[in-house]
């Protein structure tokens, strides 16, 4: 037997060890470092919201939260992140994706962070199999809900999309539990 090491990432290596600055927050996507600034309040009301919505009996939401994506490196930091509620206190940094049942990201106002949303996070989220990745946009008043994600293709099967005031009605594993988005703001248009 060869003594081969696996190398590790120094890039999720120097994630791991960085200390939390104040006013960010951080993923590791893609072998990039993103850091973000602290979301604004119309941002923050709709985690709220959203966390209200899911039976506390059953479910543990966790704000800004790391989840590690079986099968890769990267980090994702969803707005809020629900696994069953007794599960995931073992990890301190990250959760295993396989533990995870829903993400949230809600879009903030930057084209950097759209794109991230929009499009590299849905087959990151697909490759670690979480089973629901709802996507909010307080840009133009909208939601789109990816469900059934494919790990191997790294895509989700089934698309959803809504308006604010449609309520999102959330299949399985969170089957029954309905979003209502009557309360969601947009951003102000100015921005």
């Amino acid at each position: 037997m060869s003594g081969v090491t696996e190398e590790r990432d120094p890039g999720l290596e120097l994630y791991e060890r960085m200390e939390p600055i104040d006013g960010f927050t951080m993923e590791y996507l893609g072998g990039a470092l993103v850091m973000m600034a602290t979301p604004n309040t119309i941002h923050n009301r709709i985690v709220d919201l959203i966390r209200e919505s899911l039976p506390r009996s059953e479910f543990q939401p966790w704000n800004d939260q790391a989840v590690a994506i079986a099968g890769s490196n990267d980090r994702p930091d969803p707005d809020l992140t629900v696994t069953h509620a007794d599960h995931a206190d073992d990890y301190f940094k990250a959760i295993p994706s396989e533990l995870v049942l829903f993400v949230l990201e809600v879009v903030s106002t930057t084209r950097g962070a759209r794109i991230r949303d929009y499009q590299e996070k849905p087959p990151i989220y697909a490759q670690g199999g979480i089973p629901v990745y709802l996507l909010v946009d307080p840009n133009d008043g909208t939601w789109l809900l990816h469900t059934e994600p494919s790990p191997e293709k790294g895509e989700y099967r089934t698309l959803r999309k809504g308006d604010f005031g449609d309520p999102v009605e959330l299949p399985a594993p969170l089957d029954g539990i309905v979003v209502p988005t009557d309360r969601f703001r947009r951003y102000p248009s100015d921005l």
